[in-house]
C-alpha cells in the first residue's frame, strides 16, 4: 500500500510539473500577443537642428575655401597679365623713335591691361554668389508657470 501510495503522490508530482508548463507556455504565448512596446526615445529637435546646422556649416566652409582658392588662381592670372602688358609696354618703349610710336605703344599697354580686367570680373561673376552662411539654431526657452514667477519677484 505504502508502494501504491509513492506511485501516487510521484505521478501527482509529474503531472503538476506538466501542468506547470502546459501553463508556463500558455501565459508565455498570451504575453507574445501583446508585447510591451520597445521605450523609444525621441530626439531632442534642439540636437536635431544643431546636427544639421554642423553639416550645413561644413558645407558652407567647403565652399568659401573653395571658392577662395579659385579666387587665387583669378588673381594670380590677372596679375601675370597685368605684369606681361607692362613688361611689353617697357621693351616697346626702349625702341620707339618717335612720339606717335610711343603713343600707340600706351594704347596698347591700355586696351591689355582693360582686357585683363574685363577678363578677370567676368570669371568672378561665372563662380556665381557667394555661398550663405548657415542660421545657428536657437534653444527655446522653458515657459515658466505662474508659480515660478512668483518666485523670481520675491527675490
Amino acid at each position: 500500500m505504502d508502494r501504491d501510495r509513492g506511485k501516487r503522490g510521484a505521478a501527482s508530482v509529474a503531472a503538476a510539473i506538466a501542468m506547470s508548463f502546459t501553463f508556463a507556455t500558455v501565459t508565455s504565448s498570451v504575453a507574445d500577443q501583446n508585447p510591451i512596446p520597445a521605450p523609444t526615445y525621441a530626439m531632442d529637435p534642439y540636437k536635431v537642428a544643431m546636427e544639421q546646422f554642423k553639416r550645413d556649416r561644413n558645407t558652407y566652409e567647403n565652399a568659401m575655401r573653395d571658392r577662395a582658392f579659385k579666387l587665387r588662381e583669378i588673381n594670380f592670372t590677372f596679375k601675370i597679365a597685368i605684369d606681361k602688358a607692362n613688361s611689353d609696354s617697357r621693351n616697346a618703349l626702349a625702341t620707339a623713335m618717335n612720339p606717335l610710336q610711343k603713343s600707340t605703344i600706351a594704347s596698347n599697354r591700355r586696351n591689355a591691361i582693360n582686357q585683363a580686367i574685363n577678363l578677370r570680373d567676368s570669371s568672378i561673376a561665372a563662380l556665381g554668389p557667394m555661398p550663405v552662411p548657415p542660421i545657428e539654431p536657437v534653444r527655446q526657452q522653458m515657459k515658466m508657470g505662474p508659480n515660478k514667477a512668483k518666485s523670481k519677484d520675491r527675490r
